[in-house]
């Protein structure tokens, strides 16, 4: 199912211990990196690659505090979905309708993060209820009726499930551990998650029904932000090292791990896959800039290349592209 990119083979990958976790493999990294067979980075070309449509949110701080912001990917346009001076508005995720975003914002308590949903055609911003206890990282559940999101109000952070018709919140990861960045799979049967380990951040694996969780990484240094792919069978997330970042894709049933770095950039993050699953858009900079990073987009066809999207001042952050 990687073909296109190049795996590792059977060696690379070994299962993990228990069979309820929806065929998961923990994945060591040591292994996957030397069985690859990708060129050293993708190229990055300056012209932008015709025929794209659809939007991305991003969040950036190109006027100053971090405000979310809509790319065009057919025109090139970008236009500002919230303002305001004095608050930060960040880790925007599209509804599964493509109408509204939902945020984490300051605007709501300065001292604190809470969450927000924005409906694109209006520009209302409206809170999520509920006590604000650094919210963070949310993500629409299938059916666009309730948000999976990161909170500290139980003194660590936890995910929780939110309904937006005013239904008690609900906790979804197991104490005591800590989790973070949910990510829930297109037919709300699984949560992909980073998990806090002894060994650093590492994506986690949790069927919502009956809450068995596995660890999918075991790498060094770690791994965070996963993103399933429209069709649920594939996770791109971020691979963490000291000397930078870049992105891996997961097949968590079978364990094959395909990793994706651009050239001139030292810092690829914060990956988000289009509706078609054709391509990948990420936030990437380069060694002594970090603070310019930009929107890449990857082209996962056998052809693979990268295109920056947005350039100037600020940094451009966190994407999600619209499902519609």
């Amino acid at each position: 199912m990687l073909a296109w990119l190049g795996l590792c083979t059977a060696t690379g990958c070994r299962p993990a211990p228990d069979p309820d976790d929806g065929g998961a493999r923990e994945v060591s990294g040591a292994a996957v990196q030397a069985d690859l067979a990708l060129p050293a980075a993708l190229p990055l070309v300056t012209v932008r690659p015709e025929g794209l449509s659809g939007r991305l949110v991003f969040q950036s701080d190109r006027e100053g505090r971090d405000k979310l912001y809509i790319l065009d990917l057919g025109s090139g346009a970008v236009t500002a979905l919230t303002t305001g001076r004095d608050h930060r508005d960040e880790d925007a995720s599209w509804s599964p309708d493509g109408t509204r975003v939902a945020f984490a914002t300051t605007r709501f308590d300065s001292r604190t993060y809470g969450l927000a949903v924005t409906d694109t055609r209006t520009g209302e911003v409206l809170p999520v209820a509920g006590r604000m206890a650094f919210d963070r990282q949310p993500a629409w559940m299938p059916g666009g009726e309730s948000l999976l999101y990161a909170s500290e109000r139980d003194g660590t952070q936890a995910i929780f499930r939110v309904w937006l018709d005013g239904r008690p919140r609900l906790r979804v990861s197991l104490e005591p551990e800590r989790a973070l960045m949910p990510e829930p799979s297109p037919d709300g049967r699984h949560l992909a998650y980073t998990r806090g380990t002894t060994g650093g951040l590492q994506i986690a694996l949790q069927d919502m029904d009956s809450g068995v969780s596995r660890l999918l990484t075991h790498v060094p240094d770690g791994a965070a932000r996963p993103r399933w792919s429209p069709d649920g069978r594939r996770l791109a997330y971020t691979r963490l090292r000291r000397a930078g970042t870049f992105v891996e894709v997961l097949d968590p049933a079978s364990g094959e791990v395909a990793s994706l770095a651009v050239a001139g950039l030292d810092e690829l993050a914060d990956p988000a896959w289009s509706p078609d699953g054709r391509w990948l858009v990420a936030s990437g900079a380069a060694a002594g800039n970090l603070s310019g990073w930009d929107l890449i987009l990857i082209g996962l066809g056998p052809d693979a290349a990268a295109y920056r999207l947005t350039t100037g001042r600020g940094d451009d952050r966190a994407p999600s592209w619209s499902p519609r």
